[in-house]
């Protein structure tokens, strides 16, 4: 090997025994809210804007995915916009400042929930093919 090779394998693995505060997720709340509740005059308002849509269709996205991997129905309406998702993430964490310390995905799960809560006996298992 390179004396360059060498030397990168032996700081990687040297930062590898260094400790790491282990975290939920990527975002906690407070900085997805923070990104979703970006004024119009500020100048990185379309940047965040698209980071707060794009993080929080992904979280749906994620959540649906799961459901559907363990035989359930999404529970929110075929109606639903992204736009409405977002207005309904940022309502729920101005309601709840103390939650927003958790994970964003657990904000935009918790969000949803309460907007479109499943009904008992809906959105459970799906019917399964014989």
């Amino acid at each position: 090997m390179h004396l360059r090779t060498l030397s990168f394998v032996a700081v990687a693995a040297a930062l590898g025994l260094f400790p790491v505060a282990a975290q939920a997720g990527f975002y906690s709340g407070n900085l997805l809210y923070e990104v979703c509740s970006t004024e119009k005059t500020d100048k990185a308002f379309f940047e965040k804007s698209y980071e707060c849509v794009g993080y929080i269709a992904g979280a749906v996205d994620a959540f649906n995915t799961t459901r559907e991997g363990v035989g359930l129905k999404s529970c929110l309406p075929g109606g639903v916009t992204i736009s409405k998702l977002r207005e309904v993430t940022i309502d729920y964490m101005a309601k709840n400042p103390k939650d927003r310390a958790k994970s964003a995905s657990s904000q935009v799960f918790a969000a949803t929930r309460k907007a479109w809560p499943c009904p008992a006996g809906k959105g459970q298992t799906k019917s399964k093919r014989k």
